[in-house]
C-alpha cells in the first residue's frame, strides 16, 4: 500500500494510516507489522510535507495573515517536524511583510509582533541557517518601532 504523493489529496493516505494502525492493534505479532508501520510513517511524512507546503504557498501568494495562521496550525499538528526551523523563520518573514503592507495605524503593532516572532525564533534556533535574513527583519522592525516612538513623543 503506497500513500499518494504529498502534493495530492491525502485522504487515501489517512485511510491507509487508520487501516494499518487497526491491523497493528489487532495483530501485534504479525510478520507484517513492520511494513504496516512503514506505511504509517510514510503517510505521516507526506501529510506533514503537504501541510508545510500549503502554509508556504500562502506566503508565496502574499496572503500573510493566512500564512501565519497556517504556520501556527502546522506547529500544533507537527511539533516534532523537520521543518520547524524553516517554519519559524517564515513566520517572521510573513509577519514582517504583513507589517510593511499594513495601514500606518497598524504598523507599529505588527512590527512589534515581528520582534516577538524573531525572539521566539532565535531562542529556539540560535544557529539557524536563516539567522542572517531573520536579523534583517528584526533590525528593520526595531527601527520602525523606534521611529513610531520618536514621532509620537
Amino acid at each position: 500500500v503506497a500513500s499518494p504523493s504529498y502534493n495530492l489529496d491525502q485522504t487515501s493516505g489517512i485511510e491507509a494510516m487508520a487501516a494499518m494502525q487497526t491491523f497493528i492493534n489487532q495483530f501485534p505479532g504479525s510478520e507484517f507489522v513492520e511494513q504496516a508501520t512503514k506505511v504509517i510513517i510514510e503517510s505521516q511524512q507526506k501529510l506533514e510535507q503537504k501541510s508545510f507546503e500549503n502554509a508556504k504557498l500562502y506566503l508565496k501568494i502574499k496572503r500573510y495573515k493566512a500564512a501565519i495562521i497556517a504556520f501556527d496550525s502546522f506547529r500544533e499538528s507537527f511539533p516534532d517536524s523537520q521543518y520547524m526551523e524553516e517554519m519559524a523563520f517564515l513566520k517572521v518573514e510573513a509577519q514582517y511583510k504583513l507589517a510593511t503592507q499594513s495601514l500606518p495605524s497598524l504598523q507599529k503593532e505588527r512590527y512589534t509582533t515581528v520582534i516577538e516572532f524573531y525572539t521566539e525564533f532565535i531562542d529556539n534556533y540560535p544557529q539557524s541557517q536563516f539567522l542572517r535574513e531573520a536579523e534583517k527583519y528584526y533590525s528593520d522592525s526595531i527601527a520602525k518601532v523606534n521611529q513610531y516612538k520618536t514621532n509620537n513623543s
